[in-house]
């Protein structure tokens, strides 16, 4: 008995720790979709330090790190966000739902806009990246504070009908719910991947032809 007793122990000390170290994951990447929509509107003022860097090595690397960042955080808060596209984890850990699954989604279809379409230039691309990025952003912080981070049992205001409702789109307290949202946003994703996949093979065969041809001459 006190072998077993032991060993339950063990597990309820490992599966709590699994519990916290996907929760912090998830609301790391929640916060990168926050730091990745402010370096994007915050373009301008990196362009007006661009301008004033006289030397041409010292604004290279000053817009380098400025993409870098942009667009890193960017990748990290979508790859982060797919912990929010997985059954078993939405039922250990709280997710707003539906918001932050479609914040991912947003983020994932920003990340696609860049990757296959001029979004360096100021243009429609670049609109429409920036856009997704901020809507995804808005998802997952009104997802967290208003789903996720409710009031408390010790708020009052928590047992009002308004954060009742809230508090059960939670995915640990609503599985039927996390499962809908399941079905709508991983599609969604494969859809993405599948776009981005094509197109990226078919960039790979232009480059191709046109090697082929240059050989040739």
């Amino acid at each position: 008995m006190g072998a077993n007793k032991k060993k339950a122990n063990i597990m309820t000390t490992l599966k709590s720790l699994e519990i916290w170290s996907v929760q912090t994951l998830c609301d790391i990447g929640i916060l990168f979709s926050i730091i990745s929509f402010l370096l994007h509107i915050g373009r301008p003022y990196f362009e007006r330090i661009l301008g004033r860097l006289t030397l041409r090595a010292a604004a290279d690397l000053w817009w380098v790190g400025y993409v870098v960042l942009r667009d890193g955080f960017l990748l990290g808060a979508m790859l982060l966000g797919f912990w929010h596209l997985n059954l078993d984890i939405m039922a250990d850990i709280k997710v707003g739902l539906p918001f932050v699954p479609l914040g991912t989604i947003a983020l994932a279809a920003a990340l696609l806009v860049k990757t296959i379409r001029n979004a360096e230039d100021i243009n429609a691309s670049y609109r429409l990246s920036t856009y997704l990025v901020a809507l995804g952003a808005v998802l997952n912080t009104f997802g967290y504070v208003f789903v996720m981070e409710s009031p408390g049992e010790e708020y009052t205001v928590s047992k009002t009908a308004f954060w009742q409702t809230l508090y059960s789109w939670r995915s640990d307290v609503n599985p039927g719910l996390s499962t809908v949202v399941f079905y709508i946003t991983f599609p969604m994703l494969c859809v993405i991947v599948i776009i981005a996949f094509v197109r990226a093979m078919r960039l790979f065969n232009e480059t191709s032809a046109r090697s082929e041809g240059d050989k040739n001459v």
